[in-house]
């Protein structure tokens, strides 16, 4: 009688580990199939949205551009950049320009003055 009970409650315990260790794995699963849904939907969303680094290069390559126009430089090239930094800014802003195409162009205005 006494392996009996050894053998019942060894059979218990392992029934109760198969069947707690079913219900973890079925819960993990379940949560990593809804933060998998989750990360598609962001994903998703977020492919129109500009790269925000690519962005702040921008806005700063613009902010080293701005006093240039105001300095003592040669009238002439001020002139030329100016011309060039507000076309480039008004396609940009109108859509023709890609950012990266953008950001390309803002370097070669930087290059002109440096």
């Amino acid at each position: 009688m006494d392996t009996l009970s050894i053998s019942t409650s060894s059979l218990i315990t392992f029934l109760s580990f198969l069947i707690v260790g079913s219900v973890m794995v079925y819960l993990i699963l379940r949560f990593d199939k809804l933060q998998r849904r989750k990360m598609h939907i962001l994903l998703t969303g977020a492919k129109d949205v500009q790269p925000l680094f690519m962005q702040r290069a921008a806005i700063q390559k613009l902010t080293m551009l701005k006093p240039i126009n105001e300095g003592d430089y040669d009238k002439e090239m001020r002139k030329r950049v100016a011309k060039q930094l507000d076309e480039l800014v008004t396609d940009y802003d109108k859509g023709r320009v890609s950012l990266p195409d953008y950001c390309k162009r803002l370097n070669r205005l930087l290059l002109q003055v440096a």
